[in-house]
């Protein structure tokens, strides 16, 4: 089911600056729950919006994808996730520039469960927040 967001692509601001530091760590916590559920869902429309040209995308597995490459990834590879949470999110504003990280609960098709650790990099480009880097870190 592809996600809808709650903040749409190409939402922009007259001089094309982000948000103040208040409500961007309201956008980009809500766009991070978003993120979490576009990649549970491989809703790769939702993905393809808010990953940066450029991004990279590094995987608890040490696969390592460009933007391009991970789109792929989700649609031709089986969806291993029976669920995938978010939770201890803390988000750091620098400007144009926004930390995110999280610990992300999981469950496997196949029973197994676990909790990897994330961090995400947002940045303000053409107008809205995307994500230029992402790398997931398991824990034991």
């Amino acid at each position: 089911m592809p996600i809808t967001s709650l903040f749409p692509r190409g939402r922009t601001d007259a001089r094309g600056t982000p948000p103040d530091p208040s409500a961007t760590v309201d956008e980009v916590r809500a766009l991070n729950v978003e993120y979490v559920a576009a990649v549970r869902a491989r809703d790769d429309a939702w993905l393809g919006q808010y990953l940066a040209k450029d991004a990279v995308l590094l995987l608890a597995d040490g696969r390592r994808f460009t933007k391009d490459e991970f789109l792929r990834m989700l649609r031709d590879e089986p969806n291993r996730f029976r669920s995938l949470g978010v939770r201890d999110v803390t988000v750091r504003v620098f400007g144009a520039t926004v930390q995110v990280d999280a610990d992300s609960p999981w469950e496997l098709a196949d029973g197994s469960t676990g909790v990897s650790r994330y961090i995400g990099t947002w940045v303000w480009l053409d107008g809205r927040w995307q994500v230029v880097s992402a790398q997931v870190t398991p824990l034991r």
